[in-house]
């Protein structure tokens, strides 16, 4: 599944690398989760998601080799109105679904769920311009606009993660 974000085009599966790998630096950035409390992941997802459409998509079922669905327990933090899953089929078979017109409070929600480590989904948020990526240890932007993620290093510049 491609995900455009405006020039940015991010491969979302699992035989690509996870987004944050995809893009260049000036279009990323990358926080230890356990660095940031709810107000800050509350202001990072108001400056992210700032009264836009947003998306998400996950990682909902495993087909082949072994049948099984993925416990994200997403229904009980995000209102499901529109959703629409597509089967991929490379060496394994998976579904990825999606959520689309997603509020700021439901992915606040949901973020804050993930950060307390109850469930690891593979999950993204999203929409025209700019992309959070998830994990029970990270969380990661990606924008096309350089401006907006040189914004968001210098505001949270104490909770961002160094690479080596």
């Amino acid at each position: 599944m491609i995900i455009k974000l405006n020039n940015i085009n991010i491969d979302f599966d699992l035989e690509n690398e996870i987004p944050y790998f995809q893009v260049s630096d000036e279009n990323k950035v990358r926080f230890d989760i356990d660095s940031l409390n709810k107000k800050d992941i509350t202001s990072l997802i108001n400056n992210i998601f700032k009264e836009s459409t947003t998306n998400c998509s996950f990682l909902s079922e495993f087909i082949k080799p072994v049948k099984f669905k993925e416990k994200t327990n997403i229904g009980r933090y995000i209102s499901i109105n529109n959703w629409h899953e597509t089967i991929h089929s490379e060496n394994d078979t998976y579904v990825i679904s999606t959520i689309k017109n997603i509020t700021q409070k439901d992915i606040n929600s949901y973020v804050l769920y993930i950060k307390r480590g109850l469930v690891e989904p593979f999950i993204v948020f999203y929409n025209d311009e700019n992309m959070l990526y998830i994990s029970n240890s990270v969380i990661d932007i990606i924008s096309d606009s350089i401006e907006f993620i040189s914004s968001v290093k210098d505001t949270f510049a104490n909770h961002i993660c160094v690479e080596d």
